[in-house]
């Protein structure tokens, strides 16, 4: 049910390379469930002056040295840092979108590449292989808000590798890495740990939140359970 409510919330998905699409569907139906979606706004951003009233900001996945010299070069870099900083937004990076807003970077290409940076996180680049090598592994769930209600979440993947389903508890998620980054590090005791994987015997750290950022090595835009976009819409909307 609609609230009664006729504030509006401005959300955009930087639209520049990756799965923004996919994101953009995944924020509609998410608004839908949470009885908003005539009050919530997705805008694809690719010009500087769409960050101007955002409550929320999705970094997709995709090549991060070639959308951080497009960020360079079109002035987004330091636009977004400086909009980030002054709290204006949630902002939310998955996979490449990760790499973006973390602090320190191991396995960068020569030469390097800007960072927005943001996050106390130390992120290894394509640190589980290849294109070939991406995998769908159940996620732990460290975050309660993540939780779903039902005994047992039945989820698909649009991921293009697979149409499979697969079937969780309340406290996981099904998670699609492709070509993923690995957190090495929480430097801060300001970052919240919300999910973890177990791999190869070791338990890995695969989302992160502090302050008004949140950041996945996995791709929720690519299934069909929205509570990672549920979640970050909340976060939007409660922005003061």
């Amino acid at each position: 049910m609609e609230t009664a409510s006729s504030e509006l919330w401005r959300v955009g998905v930087l639209a520049i390379q990756g799965a923004f699409a996919e994101h953009k569907r995944m924020l509609q139906m998410a608004a839908a469930q949470l009885g908003q979606a005539a009050r919530i706004v997705i805008i694809e951003v690719r010009k500087l002056d769409q960050l101007a009233g955002l409550s929320g900001l999705i970094i997709p996945g995709g090549e991060s040295t070639t959308m951080s010299k497009f960020l360079e070069q079109n002035g987004f870099d330091m636009s977004l840092k400086s909009w980030i900083n002054k709290g204006h937004g949630v902002v939310w990076g998955t996979c490449a979108g990760l790499i973006l807003l973390s602090n320190q970077l191991e396995g960068q290409k020569i030469g390097g590449q800007v960072i927005i940076g943001g996050l106390d996180v130390t992120t290894l680049r394509n640190s589980f292989g290849r294109q070939v090598d991406s995998f769908e592994t159940k996620v732990v769930l460290k975050e309660p808000a993540l939780h779903s209600n039902q005994s047992e979440v039945t989820m698909g993947s649009h991921a293009p590798m697979t149409t499979s389903q697969c079937r969780v508890h309340p406290d996981e998620y099904y998670g699609i890495f492709l070509r993923a980054p690995k957190i090495v590090s929480v430097d801060s005791t300001e970052v919240k740990v919300l999910a973890e994987v177990e791999t190869q015997g070791k338990t890995e750290v695969v989302a992160v939140q502090q302050d008004n950022m949140i950041a996945t090595t996995f791709h929720p835009e690519l299934t069909t359970d929205t509570r990672w976009h549920c979640y970050f819409l909340t976060m939007c909307m409660n922005q003061l």
